[in-house]
C-alpha cells in the first residue's frame, strides 16, 4: 500500500507540473518566439487517390563471402551481394562496439584495441528496411605491417604531435582545407577535411625525393589512405622545384599519377582499370626505376609506364580531390619516402595576403637568417602578368616562377617563389602576422593569392619565439552523416523513360524514385511525394530497422490532374532527428 501509494503521490507531482506548465505555455510572453515543430522522423504509409504505392517483397538474403582483414588497430570487412544497403555491427566483449549503415559491400573500423576479438555481423538491408540474417565472423586487429624497409622515411601518425609540421605542410586554396589528428576512431590518424569545390588540396612533403640508382631502382614514395571516395580522386605529384599547389598546367618536368575509385593513369600510359575498394585504406606505392615507373596497390603491382623523369630531385605532393559536392574527409595511416634528408624547420608565422595594410605595431621576427616566400597565384584576367612581385612592409622583392620554364597561363595555378632577407620578415599587428601583397608587371593588376608558405633558415645564434608561429588548427572531426542522394525518372506503362517528363497521353505513368548511397550513410525513415504541394504518396522504409538506399516505383493516374505543368518533390527523412531530409524535384507536363 505504501508503495501504492507513493506512486501516487508522484503521479499528482506530474501532473502538477503539468498544469503548471500548460498554464506557462497559455501565458503570452513578449518577443519569445514559439517553440519549433518537432523534427519527423517516421513516415506512414499513405496512398491518395492517384496513386498506388509499392509493398515491402520477401526479407533480404544474408549476405555472402564476408572476410575480415586485421591491421594495426583496424579490421576490415569485404562481403558479395548487391543489396541496396548493408547493417553492419562490430561487437567486442561488452557489446555492440560500432553500428554502421553503409551502401557498399565494405566497411572498415578504426581506432580498435591490437590483440582482442570482435566479431563482424553484416545484415543485408532492402529498400523498406527489412534485414536479412546476419553473416558473422570473428577477428582480432594486429600489429603487422607491410615490409617498409626500402622507405627511409616513414610516418604512421602515432607520435606525439600530429602532423609533425617539420614532414608535412597543408596547401589548399584560402584556408579551405585543414589538416591535423582525428577524433575518436581516428585519433591514430592524419585527417584531412575540405570543402575546396573541384580544386585539390595538397599535403606536401618538406623532404625531397631524392633520385639514387639503387641496383635499378631510383626512389619510392607510399601513402597507405582510404581515399579516392567514390567520386573523389588521390593524385601523386613530384615536382622537380619548390611548388606546393598545381594543376593540369603542370610545371616543366612534373610527374603526377591520377588514381579514381576504378581508374589510375601513369604519365606516357593510357588508363587501367581497377576495382573498386572506396571505403577501405589501400597502401599506394610509386617506385621509380631507370626503366620506368610501377604503381603497387596492396603489394600487387597495377599499372606501369615506361616513364623517367629527368631530374633527380623533386617536391612530394599528396593531393586530394573532393567529390562533386566539394566535400571530403581523408583518413591518412602511412606515408613513406625512400629519402629522408629533411631541411631545419621553423615554424612560420601567420600570413595573410588580404591585408597589405601597414601597422604601427610591428616587430622582426627572431632566430632566423630569412626565408623563402612559396606562393601560389592566379587569374582569369588576360593582362600581362609576368614577373611578379612582393612587397613586404613597404619593401618590394622579385618573385619567379618555382620551377624554371614555367609560362604563367590565365586561369590555371601558377606557383611561384621570392627570397626574403631576414630584415624584411616583419611581423605586424597583435596576431604578429606576416602582411604581403602580390602583383603583376602593371602594379594596378594582382593576381589572387591562393595559397603562400614561408620556409625559414634557422640562426644558430638564436632561437625563433613560439609566440610568432602560427597556432596550429584543433583537431578535425567526421562530417556529419547524410541521407543518400535521392533522383527521379517518368516511366511510360512499357517501363521506358518519358522524354523531358512530357507525357503524350493520359492515364497510368510510372515514378520511380531512386536512392543511391556512397559509403556510411544515414538510417532512412522513409519517402514522401509531393505534386503542387500537395501529398499523394508516403513510404515508410524502417519495417526492421533504418533503410539506406533503395529503389521504389510509385503507379500514378495522371488522369486525375489538370492539363498543363505540374510539380513534382520527393522527400527523403532519417531517423536520425539531427540529420537533415533530402530532396529531389522535378516538372512534368500533362496533355490537354
Amino acid at each position: 500500500m505504501l508503495r501504492r501509494a507513493g506512486y501516487a503521490a508522484g503521479g499528482l507531482v506530474v501532473v502538477a507540473g503539468a498544469v503548471i506548465a500548460l498554464r506557462a505555455a497559455d501565458t503570452r510572453t513578449e518577443g519569445r518566439p514559439p517553440p519549433a515543430p518537432p523534427v519527423q522522423t517516421t513516415v506512414k504509409e499513405f496512398a491518395g487517390d492517384s496513386a498506388l504505392v509499392p509493398k515491402p517483397g520477401p526479407r533480404p538474403e544474408k549476405p555472402s563471402g564476408l572476410v575480415v582483414v586485421p591491421g594495426p588497430h583496424r579490421l576490415q570487412a569485404t562481403w558479395s551481394g548487391k543489396d541496396p544497403g548493408y547493417d553492419v555491427q562490430l561487437r567486442g566483449e561488452g557489446g555492440v562496439v560500432h553500428n554502421q549503415l553503409v551502401a557498399d559491400n565494405a566497411v572498415q573500423f578504426d581506432g580498435l584495441e591490437d590483440g582482442v576479438d570482435y566479431q563482424v555481423e553484416v545484415r543485408a538491408v532492402d529498400s523498406y528496411g527489412q534485414r536479412s540474417q546476419p553473416s558473422t565472423a570473428r577477428e582480432r586487429p594486429s600489429t603487422a605491417r607491410p615490409d617498409e624497409s626500402r622507405y627511409a622515411l616513414v610516418d604512421h601518425f602515432d607520435g606525439t604531435v600530429v602532423p609533425d609540421p617539420a614532414r608535412w605542410r597543408l596547401a589548399n586554396n584560402a584556408a579551405c582545407a585543414r589538416m591535423s589528428r582525428g577524433v575518436g576512431d581516428d585519433t591514430r590518424r592524419l585527417v584531412i577535411s575540405a570543402a575546396c569545390g573541384s580544386e585539390s588540396v595538397a599535403l606536401r612533403s618538406r623532404t625531397p625525393l631524392q633520385l639514387k640508382d639503387n641496383g635499378g631502382e631510383l626512389g619510392r614514395m607510399m601513402i597507405e589512405t582510404d581515399y579516392p571516395a567514390r567520386d573523389g580522386q588521390l593524385l601523386l605529384g613530384l615536382v622537380p622545384g619548390p611548388a606546393d599547389l598545381i594543376d593540369s598546367s603542370m610545371p616543366p618536368g612534373t610527374l603526377r599519377v591520377k588514381i579514381t575509385a576504378e581508374t589510375v593513369t601513369l604519365p606516357g600510359a593510357e588508363p587501367v582499370a581497377i576495382t573498386r575498394r572506396t571505403s577501405l585504406s589501400s597502401r599506394w606505392e610509386l617506385v621509380l626505376r631507370t626503366d620506368g615507373l610501377s604503381l603497387w596497390r596492396n603489394g600487387a603491382r597495377i599499372a606501369s609506364s615506361a616513364y623517367v623523369p629527368p631530374w633527380t630531385s623533386a617536391t612530394p605532393l599528396f593531393e586530394f580531390v573532393g567529390p562533386p559536392n566539394g566535400l571530403s574527409y581523408v583518413g591518412i595511416d602511412t606515408i613513406g619516402l625512400s629519402s629522408a634528408e629533411t631541411p631545419a624547420f621553423v615554424p612560420p608565422p601567420r600570413i595573410t595576403a588580404t591585408n597589405p595594410a601597414r601597422d604601427s605595431k610591428t616587430e622582426l621576427m627572431k632566430g632566423v637568417l630569412g626565408g623563402q616566400l612559396r606562393m601560389t597565384v592566379r587569374t582569369t584576367l588576360r593582362e600581362p602578368m609576368t614577373p611578379f612581385t612582393v612587397e613586404v612592409d613597404g619593401r618590394v622583392f622579385p618573385a619567379r616562377p618555382a620551377v624554371d620554364g614555367h609560362v604563367f597561363a590565365p586561369s590555371f595555378r601558377f606557383p611561384i617563389v621570392a627570397d626574403l632577407p631576414a630584415d624584411a620578415l616583419v611581423l605586424s599587428g597583435e596576431r604578429k602576422e606576416l602582411r604581403i601583397t602580390v602583383r603583376g608587371v602593371t602594379p594596378a593588376v594582382s593576381p589572387v593569392v591562393q595559397h603562400v608558405d614561408l620556409e625559414l633558415v634557422p640562426d644558430p645564434a638564436t632561437r625563433p619565439s613560439r609566440e610568432q608561429a602560427d597556432p596550429a588548427p584543433g583537431p578535425a572531426t567526421r562530417p556529419p552523416l547524410t541521407l543518400a542522394a535521392m533522383s527521379t525518372t517518368f516511366l511510360d506503362a512499357s517501363g521506358q523513360a518519358i522524354k523531358d517528363n512530357r507525357f503524350v497521353t493520359r492515364g497510368r505513368v510510372v515514378l520511380e524514385v531512386a536512392a543511391v548511397g556512397a559509403e556510411t550513410q544515414a538510417g532512412l525513415a522513409g519517402l514522401e511525394v509531393y505534386i503542387d504541394t500537395e501529398r499523394v504518396a508516403g513510404i515508410p522504409t524502417a519495417v526492421d530497422g533504418p533503410g539506406i538506399a533503395g529503389q521504389w516505383r510509385i503507379a500514378l493516374n495522371s488522369g486525375a490532374f489538370t492539363s498543363g505543368p505540374h510539380s513534382l518533390e520527393v522527400r527523403s527523412l532519417s531517423t536520425d532527428p539531427n540529420v537533415a531530409p533530402g530532396y529531389a524535384s522535378a516538372t512534368w507536363s500533362v496533355p490537354g
